[in-house]
């Protein structure tokens, strides 16, 4: 591990966030099983050398600090550095899933590669498979567009045919779609970025594309709910033809759902339920689905996932007592245990030792450690509701104090003060045992 992830590692422990995907495998505690699950079928979904492929999807699902999204900061990482492109949204007002076009459009700003991960790579990914196909053609017939100009028109010429022959390939039937990608790639060769970007922009479900440029283009419409998945077998096949291994879109929060009115609730597990089709049945080669939600999305009968019955049936848990069938649709953590906490402070303390160049195991002993999850899980009636990333905030500041503090002073922190215990139980009250915990600590 280097210095700098170790820093980014703590800062986000400091912040009560959840590490950034290249930092969030050097903490992993439980759900290895998951993860390795998940990987195998990103393995099964992901394109062939012969250029066959399939889909899938699975919803993990669990109670606020179970781990869902380092579960999914962990897979982006092993998916971006087994050559898939990731794409995560997070639903919530501004991104509602009753809203198909929305949720494309989030999709294709989110799209990241192992080289690109700070901006949508789409355009990246789009000029990698025009390049590939330029350079075949040139080699094929021998051009030197750079020099002759009868070879650069015919270098246009038949790039502009490759490009519509591949695109039916991947039956895309929508003229404009195939417009735009020909503008697209007629503006990066004539060095017309204006043209170039406004036919990316449409393809990506800007809305913003006024009508003369529509014109220029050659396309109408936009993307929408009769015409989304078309637009997605087309993003699949361009992925596919630049080389990528597949693509991976995390759905985050679907619990978000619940908030809104029944009308809208009902839209938005028909989209879920449309998107679970698609891939169940193989329609979005390569693409791998993965969601989140808590239990109450999936447990409770009121504004959950049971309300509506299509839906549910598709993804309804199989319960076999205590066996956990990682197979079926549905994948339920459980929230960390006093042992888990305890490993994941190990991992803590040791990488705070790397950053600051100290040795924290003298003072944070592993005695220490297990007294500290003993009284802090003690201190709120034996149960593990304490979130970890609230946890790991506090013992991030232990392991500070104890770099400069004496060791009477540092013992003195393994109490939970009763000031503390009686705040957070007043919030409870008022909020609901996981608000309070999270508001609190």
């Amino acid at each position: 591990m280097r210095i700098e992830e170790g820093q980014a590692i703590l800062k986000a422990l400091h912040n009560g966030t959840v590490p950034a995907y290249q930092c969030a495998k050097y903490i992993m505690c439980g759900h290895e099983v998951e993860r390795d699950k998940l990987l195998e079928e990103l393995d099964y979904i992901k394109f062939k050398s012969d250029g066959s492929a399939h889909s899938g999807f699975k919803m993990i699902y669990g109670p606020y600090g179970s781990g869902k999204s380092f579960l999914c900061e962990v897979l982006k990482e092993e998916a971006l550095n087994r050559n898939f492109v990731v794409s995560e949204i997070v639903i919530s007002k501004n991104t509602q899933l009753h809203n198909f076009e929305t949720i494309y459009n989030k999709i294709m700003i989110g799209l990241r590669t192992n080289e690109f991960r700070e901006f949508s790579a789409f355009r990246i990914i789009i000029e990698s498979w025009i390049e590939k196909e330029k350079t075949e053609i040139i080699n094929k017939f021998n051009l030197d567009p750079d020099e002759n100009e009868d070879d650069e028109e015919r270098l246009v010429e038949k790039l502009q045919d490759k490009i519509s022959l591949e695109l039916q390939k991947s039956n895309t039937i929508n003229a404009s779609i195939v417009n735009a990608i020909i503008a697209f790639c007629m503006g990066i060769l004539n060095g017309d970025n204006n043209l170039a970007q406004n036919a990316l922009a449409w393809f990506a479900g800007d809305k913003n594309i006024s009508s003369d440029v529509k014109k220029a283009i050659g396309i109408k419409g936009s993307v929408d709910k009769s015409n989304v998945f078309e637009f997605l077998k087309t993003l699949l096949y361009i992925i596919n033809k630049s080389g990528y291994a597949g693509l991976l879109v995390i759905i985050d929060e679907v619990e978000t759902v619940r908030k809104e009115r029944k009308d809208v609730r009902y839209q938005a597990y028909e989209n879920l339920r449309l998107l679970i089709d698609m891939v169940s049945k193989d329609n979005l080669p390569g693409c791998y689905l993965l969601f989140t939600g808590t239990e109450e999305l999936v447990e409770h009968e009121e504004k959950g996932i049971k309300e509506h019955d299509a839906l549910y049936t598709r993804i309804e848990p199989i319960k076999l007592g205590d066996i956990k069938v990682l197979e079926q649709p549905l994948i339920k953590l459980s929230r960390f245990n006093s042992r888990q906490l305890i490993e994941i402070s190990k991992k803590v303390r040791s990488i705070h030792g790397i950053v600051h160049s100290w040795q924290p195991e003298k003072k944070i002993t592993d005695e220490f450690i297990e007294e500290y999850v003993h009284n802090f899980t003690q201190a709120f009636g034996q149960e593990i509701s304490i979130l970890p990333r609230t946890f790991l905030r506090n013992f991030v500041f232990i392991l500070e104090a104890a770099k400069t503090e004496p060791m009477n002073k540092i013992k003195s922190l393994l109490k939970i003060s009763n000031e503390q215990i009686e705040e957070v139980k007043k919030q409870i009250d008022m909020y609901g045992r996981e608000v309070a915990v999270e508001m609190e600590l």
